[in-house]
Formats: structure tokens, sequence, C-alpha cells
């Protein structure tokens, strides 16, 4: 363990701190003795930071430093043995190239030029007089610098900042001695999502389905050897909290862990939690994908549906095309049954060359187990529907009677199956039809069509309705 004793003057949200606590312990995250993570859907994270401090018994400084830079500071709780929080303060005025010279407006720093083609080094004194968009101006000899050339070197570092995060706590210990202290804080800057990759096999009956959890960490602080759980589910949020972000960092570094065991997953109130099986390391604007889950065979139903879209007035419809729905149920027998967090689902299929093809993606809200996910893979190729309404009647008011042809083609190899639904308002009664229709709710129903390879398949029907 290793403790390191600094003098500073910090600052509580603009308040000065009293004098009694002149004397700070930075606690680093050498001292740390262990981390758990649990982030949620909401770029938000909860952290437990468990650190080895020596306190001595009445009043005591000590400085958390590498915390997360997007710190929610009132959400931050520090737990231990007979302490007591008397105050906290929270250090985001990062050590940085903006913020040094932001500081040293209308102090005196050092000024050095080293010619470029003698090299030749001219040291002088300057004072530093204004810094605006990044754009300093010097007062050299009694003249204004705009443009100065060269480097500027800082006498020393302000006490005003840090070179990392720092939570600085007043704490009163009832006995002295060594112990751990644990710090757990909400952050903004740390995210994850699912998202899944499923292959379908040649009759496009089954599928194998790849849950893979994305983190995200832009909180400007590493974690390492954390514990980690995810939370899956929407939990209320009152605001936002904003920190100022010049600290970040534009790359970002993509790591694929690969080989993990299977997340555990266990219900949490009205949510669900994930724990990775082993621990890991989230750095500073690091992307990192683990394997979630991997299920085989499960088994997939493929539907060509046109919902509300062929009940033709007065123009007549042509070229409607079905839309693809690929249907499975969550369950225990499919090989699944667990709570599946919201993301996307990737399609593909292999060619007869057995090459891997993009066959369509779809979003997925948080689906618990014995739910049915429904899949939109996009419209077909070589299905379309005309419709028109060959006559119309007004025989009241409020009562109408219409006949409809519906003329579905088929321009593929195969048989295909389609399904037709058609809402109606007020009552309503199907006179005649052409292929039986079956009634889903009061006012809606649905027509099966199967259509031949390379055919076409009329539907027509009629129908008097009543309007309330």
């Amino acid at each position: 363990m290793r403790y390191t004793l600094l003098t500073a003057t910090t600052l509580l949200w603009g308040v000065w701190l009293s004098p009694a606590f002149a004397v700070e312990q930075n606690i680093s995250e050498d001292n740390q003795t262990s981390l758990n993570i649990a982030i949620y859907n909401e770029n938000r994270a909860l952290v437990n930071d468990t650190r080895s401090v020596l306190l001595q018994a009445g009043n005591n400084q000590i400085a958390f430093s590498g915390i997360s830079a997007q710190i929610i500071p009132e959400s931050a709780i520090l737990q231990g043995a007979g302490i007591n929080v008397l105050e906290q303060n929270f250090n985001y005025d990062l050590l940085s190239y903006e913020s040094l010279m932001e500081k040293a407006v209308g102090s005196t720093v050092t000024l050095q030029y080293i010619h470029p083609s003698t090299g030749n080094v001219t040291t002088q004194a300057g004072k530093l007089l204004a810094f605006n968009n990044n754009q300093p101006i010097f007062e050299i000899n009694g003249k204004i610098e705009a443009s100065y050339p060269g480097r500027v070197l800082f006498n020393k570092i302000p006490d005003q900042l840090r070179a990392r995060p720092t939570l600085v706590m007043d704490v009163s210990s009832q006995k002295a001695g060594e112990q751990n202290l644990s710090l757990g804080y909400l952050t903004q800057g740390l995210s994850w999502q699912a998202s899944y990759v499923a292959k379908l096999n040649d009759t496009e009956n089954q599928m194998d389905l790849t849950g893979f959890v994305t983190l995200n960490n832009q909180s400007g602080t590493d974690y390492k050897e954390a514990r980690l759980q995810l939370v899956a589910g929407d939990v209320n949020l009152v605001q936002q909290y904003v920190q100022p972000r010049r600290y970040m960092e534009e790359s970002t570094d993509v790591v694929f862990a690969s080989g993990l065991n299977r997340a555990s997953v266990e219900s949490l109130s009205d949510f669900y939690l994930y724990t990775l099986p082993q621990k890991t390391d989230i750095l500073s604007n690091q992307t990192k994908q683990v394997n979630l889950l991997s299920a085989q065979f499960v088994p997939v139903k493929k539907s060509y549906e046109f919902d509300n879209s062929l009940r033709p007035y007065t123009t007549e419809l042509k070229n409607v095309k079905p839309q693809i729905y690929l249907t499975f149920d969550n369950t225990k027998q499919n090989n699944l049954g667990i709570a599946l967090p919201k993301g996307v689902v990737r399609l593909y299929k292999s060619d007869t060359q057995n090459n891997m093809l993009f066959v369509g993606e779809d979003r997925i809200k948080h689906t618990g187990n014995l739910e049915t996910v429904r899949l939109h893979m996009g419209e077909a190729f070589d299905l379309s529907a005309n419709a028109k309404r060959t006559s119309y009647a007004k025989l009241a008011t409020n009562l109408t009677e219409s006949t409809y042809e519906i003329t579905f083609k088929n321009g593929g190899p195969k048989n295909a199956q389609v399904i037709v639904y058609q809402n109606f308002a007020g009552t309503f009664n199907i006179l005649s039809e052409t292929v039986p229709s079956q009634k889903i709710t009061a006012n809606r129903v649905q027509w099966i069509i199967d259509i031949p390879a390379g055919g076409e398949k009329v539907l027509q029907y009629k129908i008097r309705i009543e309007n309330d």
C-alpha cells in the first residue's frame, strides 16, 4: 500500500475548506482492494471502489484520485467502520495545456524560443495577459506579443489543478488504523448495449443465435480488474448531469474479448442483472465486446405479410410487396428461455458457396422468458399483389356494401404462403369470399393465401359494413 501526503487547497464547489483539513492523504488505485461496476442501459453506472486507507483518530482529509470524471458528485457515499463524512469536494479542473494557460493569466511565465537554423536557445520572461480561443497574448519587454513562436515554460502547477479527477473528503474517524473504505457513486460515461448475430439455416426454419455486449467507457478514467454487472431494464432518471468534457480523447480503442463463459442472469426487482464470469479491464475511450449468450438450433418461423396495405378505395393498388418477418419463442425448449436485453439482431445466411450474406436486421425490446420475438427482415422481392374495388353501394346513411379483388403473384421458384391482415371500422359482415378468413379481433381479420411457384392466386370477397 502507498499513502502520499500532499499540501493543497481544495474547493467545495466554490467554498473554501476549513484550515483544520490542510493536509490531505492521496489514496490512489495502488490502494484498491476491489472494484465492482454495475452498468445500466441509460449511459449510467454505479461504481463501488474499495481502497485501503490509513486513518488517524479524529479528523482526516482523504483524496480518492482516479475516479470517474463524469461522477455525479451528490450521489457519492463513503462507507467504513466508525467513520463520519463531514464534507466532500469533487475536483474536475484537470491538468491540460488549456487549464495551465487559463490559470496562468496575469502571471509571469518563462518563454523559450529555439532558432530553427542555428539551434540557439533564447529564454526570457513574459507576462500572460490573456488566453482566448487557444491564443495566448504576452507582454514581453514592455511590448505586446500576440503570436509568440516558442514554448511556454511554467514555474509550477497551480494548486487548483489535478492530474486526474479527484474526490476529496473530510472524514472523522473514531479510531486510528488501517481499514478498507468503500466509495460508491453514480457516473455517466459508462454504457453497454446488447447486439445479436443470427445465422439462418438453408431452409430458414432454424437459426444459431449469439449475443454480444458492447461496453463503452467515455468516463475519462480506466477501470482495471473490475467485476462487471449489467442491469437490463429502463430505470427512471430525474435528469442528466453534465460534466465538462475537455479531458476527452477523440480516439476509440475496440477490443473483442473472446473465449468468455456465458454470463449469469438473475432477477433484480423488476430488472435483470447479468454478471460477467471474470474480471475485466475497461480502459478510457475503449469499446469492448464480450459474449453474452450462445444458442444453437433455435426454431424460427418466416412469414410474408400484408398488413392493412391491400384495401383500395377509388384507385387500384399495384405491385404491393409483402413484408418479411421472422419469429421465435424465447423458451427453454428452444434453447433460450433467458431475459434478452434490448438490442439489434442482425441476420445472416450462407449462399451456395458457403459465403455469409447479410439478409436484414431489426431492433428488439427487453424480452423476458416465454415471450415471442418478431423480427422485420424487409420486403419480399418475388411476391406482390394488385388490389382493386370492383363494386360499391351505399345501402343507407351508415351502411355500405363493397366487393374487392386481390391478385397475388409469385415470380419465385418455390411455392409461397402469404398472410393478409385487414382492419374494418364499425360492424362488418363478410358476405362471400373465395378463401376462408379468420376473425382475429372484433375489427380485424386475416386470410392465408397459398401461391404456386411462378403463378398467381386471386382472392375475392364481398363485405357489408355498418358504421356507428
